[in-house]
């Protein structure tokens, strides 16, 4: 029953982040990696690198103080995973360099959680052979700094970013090996 109902408010936190709700403006994300909608580069799978992709921000409010990222994978039987969350960036931040170390710490700053088998940093799109899957990256411009745990999840990664956020931006990939 505890494990249904953890689902359930995780589910429904991420509706509520993901309808917009608290009416944050919008901030621009592109890689120029790949082009929203389209295939990511092979360099981002499991297969060819399991490099992260090169993002560029634009559009992040004045008084943004930090960025954060979350990479999820769509259409997972599981549910939403979490392939990459990233907190802390500078709030500044216009270009992000690809392939970030499987570290906490990041090029440069900003801090990095576990994701999918508590690997540090980017986990790439790996889909059974043969399938496509849809993955988003999210960037937040939040007003505050963030303070996690080195093992948070992405539940509490939400909650963290949840009331602080000022913008958002999309960004969406494809991926099939």
């Amino acid at each position: 029953m505890a494990r249904v109902f953890h689902t359930f408010a995780t589910a429904a936190l991420v509706l509520l982040l993901w309808s917009g709700a608290g009416l944050a403006a919008s901030l621009t994300v592109a890689s120029p990696a790949f082009k929203d909608g389209d295939r990511m580069p092979r360099s981002a799978g499991c297969e060819g690198g399991d490099h992260s992709p090169p993002l560029s921000i634009s559009g992040a409010p004045a008084e943004t103080k930090t960025l954060a990222i979350l990479m999820t994978e769509q259409d997972s039987p599981r549910s939403v995973i979490a392939l990459w969350m990233a907190y802390n960036l500078p709030g500044n931040l216009a270009n992000l360099p690809e392939n970030q170390p499987r570290t906490r710490q990041m090029k440069g700053e900003g801090l990095q959680l576990p994701g999918p088998g508590g690997r540090m940093g980017y986990t790439g799109p790996c889909p059974p052979s043969g399938l496509t899957r849809r993955y988003v990256i999210e960037v937040f411009a939040l007003d505050a700094s963030l303070d996690l745990p080195e093992n948070a999840t992405k539940q509490e990664f939400l909650l963290a970013v949840e009331g602080h956020i000022l913008a958002r931006g999309k960004l969406f990939g494809k991926f099939k090996k």
